[in-house]
């Protein structure tokens, strides 16, 4: 199945979404330079050569802009786009060994639907981590426009999914699904998982929305603040007697119309799709639900213990975009995987650069990439606890998440006493 041929050929178009990536990077970040070929040019260059525009020589092309981009800036793009290259040669040859160690019979181009969402989910980590490192913040443009592609791979690409690797080693072929390891549930051909999906879609699209959540004058009000900074008030002042007109903001359209989306989408395949595009569509959806909530959680808890911020919203919408590509195992999985390297380097950060704050991004990014490389050896270990504990699971995660609020809570106090 592996062929050097194709994997040049791959390692090719990784080069090309390398410049891709470094476009993204510089454009959808908040504040964008004019630094990638395939931009605007920068106000202070009159023209650049045709051959800045390919991968990576390219970007020796532009030493001369030194001046108004600053010492070195064309290092790090061009190392992603040879970065980006190397691993999409090395993630062919991956998935090319998976077909080669089973006598399973697999599906004509089950390498590429292997690979094809696999690639899209790092090629949009590897923008949102770069724009984390810079700016501490993740462009919804990626997470949201993300979490939709996942969808619809999950619902025309049902064989993307990460495999059931013990059943595999049995000779059988079986996608992750959302009650794997048990088998698939018995009720849900039954109209109420469709309309359980769209809740949950209704659910993601709400929580996108940029909005301000507060309970410090209550439920009620609070609730109240959230709906009306969602659907804003004109901001000018208005004559006396004219009515108040309210305008979202133009990310929150684009997040209501995605949702309804959304919801065509799920019953178009609930209606006419085949029984394991709904089985995918379905697993997708639960698995950007359960990104959402977990890290969201982690979020309201780290805030309420510790009286800041303690994790970005961009993480909250990263997380599903993850979980829409991975399912619910996975991403799970990939959360408690992110803290071991993000403690490392922000023990050295802390050290070297005196600083407090990190960006999460892209250590859950980097524990993402890692799960599915090493998805054979990660269920193997965690399929026989979820096979015996799954339907208790959600209580675990509660029990974890109060845990950690109350050891959060203690080390603020902690904290405060030394200051003092």
């Amino acid at each position: 199945m592996f062929s050097w041929s194709t994997c040049l050929t791959v390692m090719i178009a990784g080069a090309f979404l390398g410049m891709f990536v470094n476009w993204g990077i510089y454009n959808l970040a908040w504040n964008k330079r004019r630094i990638s070929p395939w931009g605007p040019l920068p106000e202070e260059v009159s023209s650049r050569s045709w051959a800045t525009r390919i991968p990576v020589t390219g970007w020796l092309q532009m030493k001369s802009e030194t001046r108004q981009h600053g010492y070195r800036f064309w290092v790090r793009p061009m190392w992603i786009e040879i970065g980006m290259a190397l691993f999409f040669g090395y993630s062919y040859s991956h998935f090319a060994g998976i077909g080669e160690h089973t006598s399973a019979s697999l599906p004509d181009g089950f390498l590429w639907q292997q690979c094809i969402p696999y690639l899209t989910m790092a090629t949009l980590l590897c923008i949102a981590t770069f724009v984390d490192f810079d700016e501490r913040m993740i462009p919804d443009e990626i997470t949201v426009s993300g979490t939709l592609l996942a969808l619809v791979l999950a619902a025309f690409l049902p064989e993307g999914r990460l495999l059931d690797t013990e059943q595999l080693q049995a000779d059988r072929l079986l996608y992750l699904h959302a009650h794997s390891p048990k088998d698939w549930f018995i009720w849900a051909e039954q109209p109420r998982t469709l309309l359980y999906a769209m809740g949950m879609m209704g659910f993601w699209g709400l929580a996108s929305m940029p909005k301000l959540c507060t309970l410090r004058w209550g439920v009620k009000r609070g609730m109240s603040l959230m709906f009306a900074s969602v659907i804003r008030p004109r901001r000018k002042s208005l004559p006396p007697g004219e009515k108040r007109r309210r305008r979202p903001f133009t990310v929150t359209t684009v997040i209501a119309g995605s949702s309804m989306l959304g919801w065509a989408l799920l019953y178009f395949v609930w209606e006419w799709g085949t029984p394991i595009q709904w089985e995918s569509l379905f697993s997708a959806i639960l698995g950007m639900t359960a990104g959402l909530v977990l890290v969201w959680s982690v979020r309201i808890i780290g805030q309420v213990a510790l009286r800041q911020e303690a994790m970005g919203f961009g993480d909250v919408t990263l997380m599903a975009m993850i979980g829409a590509f991975l399912g619910w195992q996975a991403v799970i999985i990939t959360f408690f995987l992110a803290p071991f390297a993000g403690v490392i380097i922000g023990l050295i950060q802390a050290i070297i650069r005196r600083e407090n704050e990190m960006a999460f991004g892209p250590y859950l990014s980097l524990a993402a990439i890692l799960v599915v490389l090493f998805w054979e050896s990660i269920w193997a270990r965690t399929s026989i606890a979820l096979f015996q504990y799954i339907d208790a699971l959600p209580f675990v995660l509660m029990a974890g998440l109060s845990a950690m609020g109350g050891m959060l809570f203690a080390w603020r106090l902690v904290k405060e006493k030394l200051i003092r």
